[in-house]
């Protein structure tokens, strides 16, 4: 047997990879010089990081939507990024571009990511106002370039330029403290924008889903979205998971349809071309966002357990402010480095869900 080498896959990539796409050997340098791999490829590598990092482990106990205590079924932080994950490399794939980087982008874009969803977020952003803000893409960068150090080289994961700029797609708060050279904020490879469409697809179709196993609306009110119709129709089925299966197949494909197209039309040298829905479906798509935001992401159950997520990280983000002895040692290390908001910034964006809760009982 003829094993494959990493510069066999290379190799390929080179033949295979449409002229859009982000070679493995057009990757960036990482911070900190390594010794290449002799079986993966830079991006693989970096796929593999994230997946054994501590950081990416935490996410199993995030809020996706309906918070984990609620039930062993709902997305979690981390369910949301396998199944990004899963579709990014799909549409990689078919478009020719590279899914190693696009795997690895997806299982990193919400690592950054702090308890209770996008309203800890807000309530992060808001404490941090005269401190840099704070962002979960941009602690995304944070966390892989220096907060997740297990080798002690103050690098980081030592990701790849590629991934880690990748990172930093959507808005970044000014006097946000990244690396030097994330700034200003550098081009998205393709494969970024491709995340960042499956990002959405994964959220829809499974919000869809989990909205309907929380009760929160019935199958009936889903029923008169033309998406749903759509999908209904082209499953052949009445069955309630082949439909929402069909919507996130829908979605898919017709993103796969319209951006083949885009790719092969794009002059080369010129502007790179946009990964996006046809406007038929980004009509039926936000018509199923605003569904969504009206019947489950402000739904009184979802914002009653979001606030009450919210206060308890105003709680503990005041109380380690006023007594840093509380922050564990690690994160007490760096007070000089980053100031004693980031360093509670950074702590509390990482807890879990489950561990907000303990430390806010004690306040």
């Amino acid at each position: 047997m003829v094993w494959l080498r990493r510069e066999d896959h290379e190799d390929r990539e080179l033949r295979w990879l449409c002229r859009w796409a982000t070679p493995s050997r057009s990757a960036g340098p990482r911070r900190l010089p390594e010794t290449e791999d002799p079986l993966r490829t830079v991006f693989q590598r970096d796929r593999d990081r994230v997946l054994h990092a501590t950081a990416f482990r935490r996410l199993q106990h995030k809020t996706q939507v309906v918070a984990a205590f609620e039930g062993d079924h709902y997305r979690s932080r981390m369910t949301h990024s396998l199944e990004v994950a899963q579709m990014s490399r799909s549409v990689a794939r078919a478009l020719r571009c590279n899914d190693d980087l696009a795997e690895a982008i997806a299982l990193a874009h919400d690592l950054g990511h702090p308890p209770f969803g996008h309203v800890g977020e807000e309530a992060l952003h808001e404490a941090m106002a005269d401190h840099g803000g704070f962002r979960h893409n941009a602690q995304g960068a944070r966390i892989v370039d220096w907060l997740e150090d297990r080798y002690s080289h103050g690098h980081g994961l030592n990701l790849t330029f590629a991934v880690r700029a990748s990172l930093l797609k959507g808005r970044i708060p000014d006097g946000f403290p990244l690396s030097p050279d994330l700034l200003p904020k550098p081009p998205m490879p393709l494969e970024a924008h491709l995340v960042d469409a499956c990002d959405k697809i994964a959220y829809l179709s499974h919000d869809l889903d989990d909205g309907l196993r929380a009760g929160l609306f019935a199958e009936g009110e889903a029923a008169e979205l033309r998406l749903w119709q759509a999908a209904r129709g082209s499953a052949g089925s009445a069955n309630r998971q082949r439909i929402v299966s069909e919507v996130a197949s829908l979605l898919i494909h017709d993103l796969v349809e319209t951006a083949d197209a885009a790719i092969a039309t794009a002059p080369a040298g010129g502007t790179p071309p946009r990964i996006q829905h046809s406007g038929t479906m980004t009509v039926l798509a936000q018509e199923l966002l605003e569904f969504l935001r009206a019947r489950f992401y402000k739904s009184p159950r979802v914002l009653s357990v979001m606030h009450d997520g919210a206060a308890r990280i105003r709680k503990v983000f005041a109380a380690l402010l006023a007594a840093p002895d509380r922050l564990p040692a690690s994160a007490r290390a760096r007070l000089d480095r980053d100031g004693h908001h980031r360093v509670t910034c950074d702590y509390v964006a990482g807890m879990t869900d489950r561990f907000l809760h303990r430390a806010s009982e004690g306040l």
